[in-house]
């Protein structure tokens, strides 16, 4: 989380920077990003960004929690207004939600530099971020999910998981391999149905 004086630097000072570290983080993989190239960009010096930020991680999992809950909240949006039947509908509508933004939103370019440039550190990170977002956006509903499905917390909770991971493998092969959309919700309704079977 940047410190507490980025908060209070002006608007547009702090939207360059947010706007450099996207252009930034979308042209380059995480380990290959420049900070100095961010602070060019952004027109800071390099002891401001340091003042605002601890490190090059700090700034990258602010950005990537900035847009999340950015995209998040459209995404919401649309959720309550689908009125989802049971939880595998709400993880496929957020994989599709999800295509949508790898195949021609805004942030394409950086999400898929994010999720290429994933190891195992980012990826804990990065669990602990969406975690966070889900329970402040849906934990409500992921209630009346639980109840309606007959599951007890822990099974719930593991369910999510599971979708979960089948949701990051998908976007994954969908990143890294030339694939139609319709080819990946192929493989995206076959395997639900093999976890229903399972489940």
């Amino acid at each position: 989380m940047p410190k507490d004086l980025f908060f209070s630097i002006p608007d547009g000072k702090r939207s360059r920077i947010m706007e450099a570290s996207i252009n930034e983080f979308s042209r380059q993989m995480f380990n290959n990003a420049s900070i100095n190239q961010i602070i060019k960009e952004a027109d800071i010096s390099r002891g401001s960004f340091y003042q605002y930020f601890e490190d090059k991680d700090d700034l990258y999992f602010f950005t990537i929690q900035s847009i999340i809950k950015a995209t998040a909240y459209t995404f919401l949006k649309q959720f309550m207004a689908s009125q989802p039947q049971d939880i595998y509908s709400v993880y496929r509508s957020l994989f599709v939600y999800n295509l949508q933004l790898l195949s021609d939103g805004e942030y394409k370019a950086f999400f898929r530099n994010m999720y290429f440039g994933l190891n195992y550190r980012l990826q804990q990170k990065l669990k602990a971020i969406f975690s966070s977002i889900r329970g402040e956006l849906l934990e409500y509903r992921l209630n009346e999910l639980q109840q309606k499905s007959g599951y007890d917390g822990p099974y719930f909770q593991e369910l999510m998981n599971i979708l979960e991971l089948n949701n990051r493998d998908l976007l994954m092969l969908y990143i890294s391999r030339p694939m139609d959309i319709e080819t990946i919700m192929d493989v995206y309704d076959l395997r639900i149905r093999v976890i229903r079977t399972v489940g």
